[in-house]
């Protein structure tokens, strides 16, 4: 809130040491815009609601009676289906007994006539009818041919699922996975099956088939979807897709329908969803027969492409009073800026020492009120310097100031470079290593003078602190450092894992005299960066975890043992920076090591 306040303040400044000229312009501006915004705003919203609305109504309306329609082909096969049935030709097919070969062949025969009812219903294309003693007959329109064995399709979950309804029909989609009854399937299709009862017994004693192209529901839904990018989806009962009509990305869809399976579970009626990121106007119903679900699709950038011409005819009319505002604004400045402009020339020849100077502005308003007041300052000065003598003084102030030592960084740095060169003429490699480290330790420490830093710096400053340990340390200190490239360019305030790095060198090394191995690793977590520093050494107790978290106590500061204070210098830091948006945890056990994982916000380079 600080940082808004002073950038609002900061507007308010420039805005007010404009000329009264471009203040008025701005101020005309922004008042056009702001209406003009607001109308223009609120037309769009408007006008959208009622496309959206009309067009829902519309498309609820055609879907059922697309639904209606469905409803009535699938009822038609049902009755049908059980007209088949009844028939005493298919009753004598499925009584035929298996020993009865003669039977079972007039039976058969007898099956002919079914081909008229084939073609008294041209949107039937395949019907198959199996009778418990394996034998089957079938007849195709589409080009279909074969059928497998009865003894296969009773294996089948189909068959044992329409086996359990005692007769009643089940409406499924033979795709690829579940194609139980056809060899050479020519056409996608949609089959309704149901067990044959014998008469005689009321035993089921054959299963029937009755086969429809998908181009056939196509046809019927094909109506619905008139608007570009538009489509329908019909699902069964399990949420597979029966059958869609999707023209921006079918496939996308039938490998993603968990994107609309969310709308099926409200009531029928129309919403809006979304399908990878852009929006549709769904209008949802039940087909009763099947229970099947059927969905229209819209997309809603579609409907509002009409809107563009109320857009555009907003801009037209924000340009055209931009316009005539500036017109106005210049000519009514003009009149307004043109005494003040008189009144400031002569304050300039005042200043150069006519004294004698006066302004005549012809109208008593404020600003001609401002000029006779002037004109009787600008006497009274005049008269003041008649009868008084000016005196001038001229005192010398000789005040000696005592220079405050302090150390150049340009000295620092020069004299650092100048140890490096002469070390590495002496072939003292160790050497210029730490030296070019401490240098360069330096110059991130300073950082001309900024609070943030890129966490490459960051990085680039752990290695040479680390450096310099091992160099004093030699053989007894080995680290890995590990951060993902994608962090690297982003900023956070500096020196806040130095500390930990360096409590684990302490803990690690000064105080077991043992092998010491510290990892620093870096990574991000969605919009935070996760940072996560590990070592080896002794550990610490929780009772000792949390009296260094707790360091903003007198008791907590004064535990040295754990640094607690530059942990909690730490702490205190990034409260203020990202106001207490940030995680840190550690976690450790007595001599098994310690882990601290410190997590802060993303943060660009150029914000920081």
């Amino acid at each position: 809130m600080a940082d808004v306040k002073k950038f609002l303040a900061k507007i308010g400044t420039v805005y007010m040491n404009l000329s009264i000229r471009y203040k008025i312009l701005l101020f005309s501006y922004s008042i056009i815009l702001f209406i003009s915004i607001v109308l223009g705003t609120y037309s769009y919203i408007i006008s959208s609601r009622n496309i959206q609305n009309n067009v829902a109504v519309v498309n609820l309306r055609d879907l059922k009676q697309i639904s209606y329609n469905i409803d009535f082909l699938q009822k038609d096969i049902n009755d049908l289906s059980t007209f088949i049935g009844l028939n005493p030709a298919v009753q004598s097919f499925i009584y035929a007994r298996k020993t009865d070969k003669t039977q079972s062949q007039l039976a058969n025969n007898s099956l002919e006539p079914l081909n008229n009812l084939l073609a008294s219903k041209d949107y039937i294309s395949f019907i198959i009818i199996y009778n418990n003693n394996g034998d089957a007959y079938y007849i195709s329109s589409d080009g279909s041919t074969g059928i497998k064995s009865y003894k296969s399709v009773q294996k089948s979950e189909i068959y044992k699922n329409a086996y359990s309804l005692k007769g009643a029909p089940v409406w499924l989609n033979l795709n690829d996975t579940n194609q139980i009854f056809i060899l050479d399937n020519k056409f996608p299709k949609i089959a309704m099956v149901r067990t044959l009862l014998d008469y005689n017994t009321y035993q089921e004693s054959g299963f029937m088939v009755i086969c429809i192209n998908q181009s056939v529901l196509k046809n019927i839904y094909s109506g619905g979807t008139k608007t570009p990018g538009s489509g329908i989806i019909i699902l069964d009962e399990n949420q597979k897709i029966i059958s869609a009509s999707y023209f921006k990305n079918t496939a996308e869809l039938n490998n993603d329908v968990s994107a609309v399976l969310p709308y099926t579970k409200y009531a029928n009626g129309n919403n809006i969803i979304k399908i990878h990121g852009e929006k549709y106007l769904a209008a949802y119903d039940t087909i009763e027969q099947s229970k099947w679900k059927i969905i229209s699709l819209v997309p809603i950038n579609e409907l509002l492409k009409n809107l563009n011409s109320i857009m555009i005819m907003t801009l037209g009319v924000i340009l055209a009073c931009l316009v005539i505002a500036f017109v106005i604004t210049m000519y009514t400045s003009s009149i307004l800026t043109s005494p003040i402009k008189k009144l400031l020339n002569s304050m300039q020849r005042v200043k150069n020492g006519n004294f004698k100077e006066k302004v005549d502005f012809k109208y008593t308003d404020e600003i001609g009120l401002l000029g006779t007041e002037y004109n009787d300052m600008i006497e009274n000065i005049n008269n003041l310097i008649k009868r008084v003598y000016k005196l001038q003084i001229k005192e010398r102030e000789a005040e000696l100031k005592a220079l405050q030592a302090q150390i150049n960084p340009h000295f620092l740095y020069n004299t650092l470079d100048a140890i490096f060169w002469k070390s590495m003429k002496s072939k003292q490699t160790d050497v210029s290593d730490m030296i070019y480290a401490l240098s360069r330790l330096f110059r991130i420490t300073l950082n001309h003078g900024n609070e943030f830093i890129r966490v490459r710096d960051e990085r680039e400053f752990i290695e040479h602190y680390l450096l310099l340990q091992s160099s004093r340390f030699r053989d007894k200190l080995s680290y890995e450092i590990d951060m993902e490239e994608t962090i690297l360019d982003f900023s956070i305030p500096k020196l806040i894992i130095q500390p930990f790095v360096e409590n684990s060198i302490i803990h690690g090394m000064e105080a077991n005299h043992s092998e010491c191995f510290v990892k620093v690793t870096g990574k991000r977590l969605n919009d935070r960066i996760l940072f996560m520093i590990k070592d080896n050494g002794s550990g610490m107790s929780q009772a000792d975890i949390d009296m260094l978290l707790a360091n903003v106590s007198a008791e907590a500061k004064s535990i040295s043992k754990f640094k607690g204070y530059a942990i909690g210098n730490v702490s205190q830091r990034l409260a203020l920076y990202y106001d207490n948006d940030f995680e840190l945890n550690i976690s450790s056990e007595i001599g098994k090591g310690t882990k601290v994982a410190l997590t802060i916000p993303v943060l660009r380079q150029d914000r920081g």
